[in-house]
């Protein structure tokens, strides 16, 4: 098993030099694509905004985004895959020759482990609650266009998802922070996560006590698989070191890509979301009534405030006690704040009258 993962490795490897080669000083490129899928837009932008626009797609948009990081980070651990930008230096394969200059750059320096691809996984998963959220509410209810028109029209909008996936898969591949199969299997399992969230409508109407049992499933099952890999003597945070003594420049190591982090911001995302769906600000919202003024001004907001916590994001440093603790609670109230109060203040702004006791949004 181990030589058959070498040989992909080495292949792999080989195929990110050759990508380098071919395609000369394309790096400010492939590292603009790997921003716009960037996780943190994901919950930062995207979210906010669809949320903004229509809250049972950005609510659906926010667990399969959940459900990917999490199954991430375990899936990283329980795999261990290396990235090309060490593994080219570590293993035994170029004992005896040279092996190929890989180029790095300020994304290449991830510092979890390879296997699957987080970005490629997140983006599959992301823009096909999209495209499909797109097709089904806009394309097939348009009265102006044709059956025919229609047909097209989705072939068009699927063809333009795969082109951004193979745009994001050469992206990740060509800056060496990961292999083509790595990118590949992070497709796959983006696609299965986003169709199973979405055969879960129940997610959107559970209770509170639900939600915090949910969102204290996902942290005990981390921890869980955190200690019981120190308890098998295992060095779950392996791919830390290995990025530190090979990526070339201090500076391209960053702390937003280091499991703990990503750990912290889905985990408080998941617990202000279900507080935010299971709370009476919620269910007042009444989003039915909405108009395009309303829905414009709660953009503005949501994104307001969003940009906010990035900003307050940036001013927590890294070294202080309880950093974590802190970026959980500011994920949590922030998720909180979009989901809930600010909906229902552009409703009471407006002089909207809530919606009925108990009714669901």
């Amino acid at each position: 098993m181990a030589s058959f993962i070498e040989a992909y490795h080495y292949y792999g490897a080989e195929f990110v030099s050759w990508l380098q080669t071919v395609l000369p000083f394309r790096g400010g490129f492939f590292m603009s694509v790997s921003d716009i899928g960037d996780p943190s837009l994901a919950f930062t932008l995207y979210f906010p905004l669809v949320l903004a626009l229509h809250a049972g797609i950005g609510v659906k948009l926010m667990w399969t985004i959940i459900f990917c990081e999490w199954s991430n980070m375990i899936l990283k651990w329980l795999l261990a895959g290396d990235r090309p930008y060490w593994w080219v230096h570590e293993t035994p394969l170029y004992a005896h020759s040279v092996p190929p200059p890989l180029h790095q750059y300020p994304r290449t320096c991830e510092t979890g482990p390879g296997m699957p691809s987080g970005h490629s996984k997140l983006n599959a998963a992301m823009f096909f609650v999209l495209v499909s959220a797109f097709i089904d509410m806009v394309v097939m209810k348009s009265k102006r266009l044709s059956a025919r028109q229609r047909v097209w029209a989705v072939r068009g909008l699927w063809a333009g998802y795969v082109v951004w996936m193979v745009l994001v898969v050469l992206s990740r591949v060509y800056i060496a922070a990961h292999f083509p199969h790595q990118c590949v299997a992070g497709v796959a399992i983006g696609v299965i996560v986003a169709i199973m969230v979405s055969r879960l409508p129940e997610l959107h109407v559970l209770s509170r006590a639900q939600y915090l049992s949910l969102s204290a499933a996902i942290i005990v099952s981390v921890f869980g698989t955190y200690y019981g890999f120190k308890a098998m003597g295992g060095n779950v945070l392996w791919s830390l070191e290995k990025a530190v003594k090979w990526c070339i420049r201090r500076d391209y190591i960053h702390i937003d890509t280091t499991p703990f982090y990503s750990f912290a911001r889905y985990a408080g995302v998941s617990l202000g979301l279900g507080l935010g769906l299971s709370s009476p600000w919620y269910r007042r919202t009444n989003r039915g009534r909405f108009n395009t003024k309303m829905t414009v001004s709660l953009v503005i907001l949501s994104l307001f405030v969003s940009q906010a916590g990035v900003f307050v994001h940036r001013s927590l440093s890294p070294n202080m006690p309880g950093w974590y603790l802190a970026e959980f609670t500011l994920h949590a109230t922030a998720t909180y704040l979009l989901v809930a109060a600010l909906p229902n203040f552009v409703r009471w702004a407006s002089r909207v009258p809530a919606a009925e006791k108990g009714k669901r949004m």
